[in-house]
């Protein structure tokens, strides 16, 4: 169905209740143990004595498979991590890994096991990548360069709308910025109570489509965009994506300008979710993970200014969780 055609069908079905409780959150109801989760010393004799077996009996990555480990701290630990995305404030931070006792690729290893307690890690770029690096190339966001792989900052967003988000990800901090590179989230769920106690017309909209940039990631000849609202309800959940940007370029590349409505219901959802009353803000430390779930959560990034040496840069591993579909890009 077209875009144009879309926006004149029968409503929408929405979720016409508030959402109540911790799911819901403002910065004023978070607390530090409502998403900080310490990493405790039976968690890490148990990933010690995991990087002891790997450097004997080495193996990538994505192969490990957690048969193959006695990690039972570990799970306890990730299933209070996956009870704080799913049914808490949406997003957890693990405090931490020993950044300077261990190689980079033996974190990484880590990392990935811990995830997978989560969810099973999926591809998270067109060519399959599973386990993508997210540091400053020296480029600048542009219509196929992902601000990721800038020092810019990257306004309220969540990942891969444009194509099927997984519920959850993950950022393993190995090095952080000299200065700068600030995080900072937003629960949508709150969002939503507040967008529908302002504007209920507006939020109408949101769950209505709009074109969304694919970012060149898709097979040759497939549509260069596709078509998704910021808001749906499946009659049980409530799933949020939002990404301003590939939304902007994603009516221009269709020649398409974004309707009145459409405009500025999107530009009261980012008033809200710069409402500092709204968001929280924090700095992660080499050596911590931060995990989202990304139908609950947007995030943002501030600008940074990195090292000169390439060995201090700012260097986090995203990686992708979810149990549905193919482990395939398309899912």
């Amino acid at each position: 169905m077209a875009l144009s055609n879309a926006l004149h069908t029968s409503p929408p079905r929405m979720l016409e209740r508030i959402i109540r409780g911790r799911r819901a959150w403002r910065k004023n109801k978070l607390h530090r143990e409502d998403w900080m989760v310490p990493v405790l010393d039976s968690c890490l004799a148990e990933i010690d004595a995991f990087i002891g077996v790997l450097r004997s009996n080495p193996i990538p990555t994505i192969a490990l498979d957690l048969a193959d480990y006695d990690l039972a701290a570990c799970k306890k630990m990730m299933a209070r991590v996956k009870a704080i995305l799913d049914s808490g404030c949406g997003f957890a931070v693990l405090d931490k890994l020993p950044a300077d006792q261990y190689k980079k690729s033996e974190l990484t290893a880590v990392y990935w096991l811990l995830s997978s307690m989560i969810a099973r890690p999926v591809a998270q770029s067109f060519d399959g990548t599973l386990l993508y690096n997210v540091h400053d190339t020296g480029k600048k966001i542009a219509t196929r360069i992902r601000g990721d792989l800038t020092n810019q900052k990257l306004t309220w967003h969540t990942d891969y709308g444009f194509n099927q988000p997984p519920p959850y990800i993950g950022l393993l901090v190995l090095r952080t910025s000299k200065s700068g590179g600030v995080s900072l989230v937003v629960n949508l769920e709150a969002v939503h109570n507040e967008m529908r106690r302002r504007c209920p017309a507006l939020l109408e909209r949101l769950y209505r489509p709009y074109y969304w940039n694919r970012q060149g990631e898709h097979p040759a000849g497939d549509p260069i965009t596709n078509i998704n609202p910021i808001f749906k309800f499946d009659g049980d959940m409530l799933r949020a994506r939002v990404n301003q940007r590939l939304l902007q370029v994603g009516h221009e590349l269709m020649n398409e300008p974004m309707d009145q409505d459409g405009a500025t219901a999107l530009e009261t959802l980012y008033e809200i979710m710069d409402d500092p009353g709204m968001n929280f803000t924090f700095q992660l430390e080499a050596g911590q993970i931060q995990y989202l779930h990304n139908w609950r959560c947007a995030h943002e990034r501030t600008d940074y200014v990195d090292y000169d040496d390439p060995d201090k840069r700012r260097h986090l591993v995203r990686i992708f969780l979810r149990d549905e579909g193919a482990r395939s890009y398309m899912g």
